[in-house]
């Protein structure tokens, strides 16, 4: 099977970065995995991703500044942030999405919602690609 587009999932919690990547996989994207905010950009530095699924509260660099340096940088300019954080306030939500977070969920979060949304941006990646490409 052709895996879809490439995703990392930046979560320290093992169990759920395992959960999500186990659930991505299933549904044929291509995933890469980091516990903490500095060995993400260490990858992220060196290969563009499709997808960036993003918890905030994370050892080292937080999730905060890894948007603002993904969204800051050109080479990154068509990837889509998807924040899933225990930071449920209105200001955390609306400084990432400042940032240029594309999604925010908040933890406890619903599966079925993470991979419906990582669901339509694979569309709208697959849509920007055909148009361009023709």
């Amino acid at each position: 099977m052709v895996k879809k587009n490439k995703i990392i999932i930046v979560e320290d919690d093992k169990d759920i970065n395992n959960l999500i990547a186990y659930n991505l996989d299933k549904e044929g994207f291509a995933v890469e995995q980091s516990l903490d905010g500095l060995s993400a950009m260490q990858k992220i530095e060196h290969e563009v991703f499709d997808i960036v699924i993003l918890d905030i509260m994370l050892p080292g660099i937080d999730g905060f500044e890894v948007c603002k340096r993904i969204k800051a940088d050109s080479r990154y300019s068509r990837s889509f942030v998807v924040v899933v954080s225990a930071k449920s306030h209105e200001q955390d939500k609306l400084y990432a999405h400042l940032l240029g977070a594309d999604y925010y969920l908040t933890k406890p979060f619903n599966l079925s919602g993470l991979l419906g949304a990582v669901n339509e941006i694979s569309e709208t990646l697959g849509r920007e690609y055909l148009v361009r490409n023709g």
